[in-house]
């Protein structure tokens, strides 16, 4: 259809439909501008580019989605194991096991996400595609979950320590590497039971709406990335 509509209209400019002077050339640029247009006017879903579409290599790698999945259940154990064991009766076996239980989750987090921390390092994230407020925004909030991931249970650990106590994973135990020490115990009481424990819980809020308005608004498949 190309063709005949170049030949039909170049005569106007003394060329024929496979001319190859200014006139050809200018209508060429005229009618793929058109195209372009009309294309766009017909699809009017393709209006909205997908700030995460393409190829599956888009995805992150498997060992990041399991490091991801893994962290995040453990997370919850943690928030979990806590609430039950402020629940539980003070001085009772059952808080003493879930302190524990508590303790070893934490434990383990901070493992994975030390190690997790090291591959992101050495295996750099699929690229974030959208508007530079968005990727910084995106930037921004991965590395406060890195920092909260870590500085939990750090300060959970330092307290349990800093308090005289020594730490349990699993029924091993780990002696305290500090003596008694109130004003530490303070501090890293303040960070876990408060600033830092917050802070979690709004980065992780954050980051499920986020991933839902995405998913669910955007429709830009950005959620298929960490499936």
């Amino acid at each position: 259809m190309r063709h005949i509509a170049l030949g039909g209209t170049g005569a106007l400019f003394g060329v024929g439909a496979h001319g190859h002077g200014p006139g050809a050339q200018l209508l060429d640029q005229v009618m793929d501008k058109t195209l372009i247009s009309a294309n766009a006017a017909s699809a009017p879903g393709d209006r909205k580019r997908p700030l995460n579409s393409g190829p599956q290599d888009n995805r992150y790698e498997t060992v990041a989605r399991t490091f991801h999945w893994i962290v995040a259940l453990l997370i919850t154990g943690m928030y979990v194991t806590d609430w039950v064991r402020g629940a539980s009766e003070r001085g009772s076996l059952a808080r003493t096991w879930w302190l524990s239980a508590h303790e070893s989750l934490g434990l383990l987090v901070l493992v994975l996400s030390f190690s997790r921390l090291l591959w992101r390092l050495t295996h750099p994230a699929p690229p974030i595609h959208g508007t530079p407020l968005v990727r910084c925004a995106a930037a921004a909030g991965h590395a406060l979950l890195y920092v909260a991931t870590l500085g939990l249970p750090i300060a959970g650990i330092a307290r349990a320590m800093a308090s005289g106590r020594d730490a349990v994973l699993f029924g091993v135990t780990i002696p305290s590497w500090t003596d008694r020490n109130d004003m530490l115990a303070t501090i890293a009481g303040f960070l876990h039971g408060g600033l830092v424990m917050n802070l979690l819980l709004a980065l992780i809020a954050g980051h499920v709406l986020a991933a839902l308005w995405h998913q669910f608004v955007l429709e830009d498949g950005t959620l298929r990335r960490m499936l």
